[in-house]
């Protein structure tokens, strides 16, 4: 009966983790900021493998994406560019490399965190995917 229970639960933990495995797939996405974040420049993407490219944008510009592990990634820009970020924003780029941390998705719906480390949070938000 014991080892019946505890199968039952670790078969649940698995779902629970696999559930949890999110990853942006090919397509066009937009950017939803959450309410404190509102105020920062609103944009569009589009992924191509592993290829990000802004898009109706001011400036569209190209990104590789560097996976960190489950869950997280890195932008590479193929040039560095701070003109459209705010002043806290530029601070914070100049003290760690930020990356996006996944924290939930349904559907095409991808919650996420901009780290700058693993303390501070650059901005938090939704990418919602559009095609």
């Amino acid at each position: 009966m014991k080892k019946t229970l505890y199968l039952l639960i670790l078969i649940s933990f698995g779902f629970k983790c696999a559930d949890n495995n999110c990853e942006l797939k090919d397509g066009k996405y937009k950017v939803i900021y959450d309410k404190q974040f509102s105020e920062y420049p609103k944009f569009e993407f589009e992924i191509n493998g592993q290829n990000l490219t802004e898009i109706n944008s001011v400036k569209n510009r190209n990104y590789i994406i560097e996976n960190l592990g489950e869950n997280s990634f890195r932008l590479k820009s193929l040039e560095r560019q701070t003109d459209s970020l705010t002043e806290f924003q530029k601070t914070l780029m100049s003290h760690g490399k930020p990356y996006y941390e996944i924290t939930n998705c349904k559907n095409d719906t991808i919650e996420f965190t901009m780290r700058v480390n693993l303390h501070v949070i650059s901005h938090s938000g939704k990418f919602v995917r559009t095609e």
